[in-house]
């Protein structure tokens, strides 16, 4: 019996063309085969892992010591530079651009850890004013700094005038 709609060829093409090709074998196969996969896997999908230890562990952990030391006080330019260069990575890394990103999180890492080293030495040279200053009186608040010259006489003609002390 005779299928009536029966193909005489198949819809994909010839058959040699749905042949399945084997692959070259041997020793010369092996050490080319061997000799690529470095070079695939180093060009081909590295750079989100990169990113993610770039700008999402350093880059994020640098910032954030540089904000709990007061970097945003201290130093300023180099804190705000480092939070805006990490705002900028993870835009990039939003585009899927992780060359970039990973170039902005190393700038954002590096100027985060310029600004927590100006905090630390501003920090110590204050504390080394701090540890020699001397009150000019017993009633002097610890923390109170000089004043300037023209406070200095206008506190005193408020003194003369009233007869009693100026305000604070």
């Amino acid at each position: 019996m005779r299928v009536i709609d029966q193909p005489k060829a198949s819809c994909y093409g010839r058959v040699a063309l749905r042949r399945v090709r084997d692959l070259p074998r041997g020793s010369l196969a092996l050490l080319l085969a061997s000799a690529l996969l470095p070079i695939v896997a180093s060009v081909s999908g590295c750079g989100p892992v990169e990113y993610i230890n770039q700008v999402g562990n350093k880059a994020a952990s640098a910032v954030s010591a540089a904000k709990l030391a007061s970097a945003e006080r201290y130093a300023p330019y180099e804190y705000t530079a480092a939070e805006e260069y990490l705002h900028k990575a993870r835009e990039e890394a939003g585009h899927a651009e992780y060359g970039d990103a990973i170039e902005y999180g190393r700038r954002a890492e590096e100027l985060a850890n310029q600004a927590r080293a100006i905090t630390v030495e501003r920090l110590a040279k204050e504390g080394e004013a701090a540890a020699r200053y001397k009150p000019k009186s017993q009633d002097e608040e610890p923390g109170a700094a000089a004043d300037d010259p023209a406070t200095a006489a206008a506190k005193q003609r408020a003194r003369e005038r009233t007869g009693k002390p100026a305000p604070e």
